[in-house]
């Protein structure tokens, strides 16, 4: 018990210095008295439940992150680290059409024995299927409606698909990095979409 106790105080007194903050400031942060946070810190209290949602809420993390230990902590920051990687390498739709689906998906077979990236991974991987499919039909259908209201457009430069493709990459990389966000503060996405994989 007294290793938990050690660990979570290390954890707590270690995140707090990332996040700049004195004992006095993650007190007044959290609304937990200092000497708890001290007693903590020391590794002679865990703290209640309360206390440590408190602290983790002012820390700007999961409060199981605090009474995770280290080999898990590290376990779960490598499954996130990951799951960015799958998730951001989407974004070489923009130079590569079809990339957001190709690279995603290597990733996803060279690691899908992780639980983290089979699950979070296959929906991220079926958004982009759902993406391209919807940018492929917007390409047909918006230039075809285009041209039929407005006959000047047929002398155009510019093929009316392109436009068309670059507002819906924009889109994809506005998701790209939202699932990121939520990829780092734990918060689950996508729970409607269904995975294909």
């Amino acid at each position: 018990m007294e290793k938990k106790e050690v660990a979570i105080g290390e954890k707590l007194k270690n995140l707090r210095r990332v996040n700049c903050l004195s004992q006095e400031g993650l007190a007044g942060a959290s609304g937990v008295s200092l000497r708890t946070i001290q007693r903590i810190e020391e590794g002679k209290s865990n703290g209640s439940a309360f206390t440590l949602t408190a602290l983790a809420k002012a820390l700007n993390i999961n409060s199981i992150e605090l009474i995770t230990s280290a080999s898990e902590n590290t376990d779960h920051t490598y499954s996130t680290n990951k799951l960015k990687l799958l998730n951001f390498s989407a974004m070489a739709m923009v130079l590569i059409p079809l990339a957001n689906l190709g690279f995603p998906v290597y990733i996803y077979l060279k690691n899908r024995e992780d639980e983290s990236v089979k699950d979070i991974g296959g929906k991220i991987i079926s958004f982009q299927f759902f993406w391209t499919l919807g940018t492929f039909l917007a390409a047909i259908i918006i230039p075809f409606i285009l041209l039929l209201l407005f006959s000047a457009l047929k002398a155009a430069s510019i093929p009316l698909f392109v436009p068309v493709y670059f507002v819906s990459a924009f889109l994809n990389i506005y998701f790209v990095i939202q699932f990121a966000i939520n990829i780092n503060r734990q918060t689950p996405f996508l729970t409607k979409i269904p995975n294909i994989l």
